[in-house]
């Protein structure tokens, strides 16, 4: 198994690419999925889109898993080279197809592992990644008469403002990197936040 905390980036938008080696085109595509289901279903259209395809291969990784698939192709050298890469970049919730149409040229086991290895590198430089930062997730309910406080000092913490019926509290959804956050979030409505829930989650940041 392994844990998100030891991945840090994902894909900021899916993108694809084609390799043209030795006569054989090595099409490459990167998804951005969150589960091993999702992928399942981005595989089976692509079987749909390329049923002449030699091979399509693939590796997927999320915070819990990591599948590969080699359709056939030689052990070891395109589903597993795939997940290499994806695993020294760091990324996490991905899916990379790389299909093949063998080209008439044998590429040797060397030769694969480079070609499958440099379909995946090419096809990330025509994406972005974004940083992956665990914050702290708070439901907190306060006074309503509070809320301009609260959006004052905490503009870029705040998620989501929900007016209960009463009409005399909301409900705000705040991330933050702060571990005393409810501390301040009470000092400023005089110790009327109250806690609802709390929760780590992962946050996108472009990375520069």
């Amino acid at each position: 198994m392994v844990y998100w905390s030891m991945m840090s980036y994902r894909i900021h938008f899916n993108t694809s690419k084609t390799l043209i080696l030795k006569h054989s085109e090595f099409i490459t595509h990167l998804e951005r999925v969150f589960s091993f289901d999702e992928a399942k279903l981005i595989l089976a259209k692509l079987r749909v889109q390329h049923p002449e395809a030699t091979h399509i291969t693939y590796a997927f990784r999320n915070e819990k898993e990591e599948r590969t698939g080699d359709d056939g192709e030689v052990p070891g050298t395109a589903g597993k080279t795939e997940l290499k890469v994806l695993k020294e970049q760091d990324l996490t919730d991905i899916l990379a197809v790389v299909i093949r149409y063998y080209g008439g040229t044998n590429l040797g086991i060397n030769g694969l592992v480079r070609a499958y290895m440099d379909s995946v590198i090419e096809t990330l430089k025509t994406t972005e990644k974004v940083e992956l930062i665990p914050m702290n997730e708070l439901l907190v309910r306060i006074p309503i008469a509070k809320l301009d406080t609260i959006r004052k000092f905490h503009k870029d913490s705040l998620r989501e403002t929900v007016f209960e019926e009463d009409g005399f509290h909301v409900v705000l959804k705040m991330v933050s990197e702060d571990p005393a956050q409810m501390s301040i979030l009470s000092n400023q409505t005089l110790g009327m936040a109250i806690l609802i829930s709390q929760q780590t989650v992962l946050e996108e940041r472009p990375v520069h």
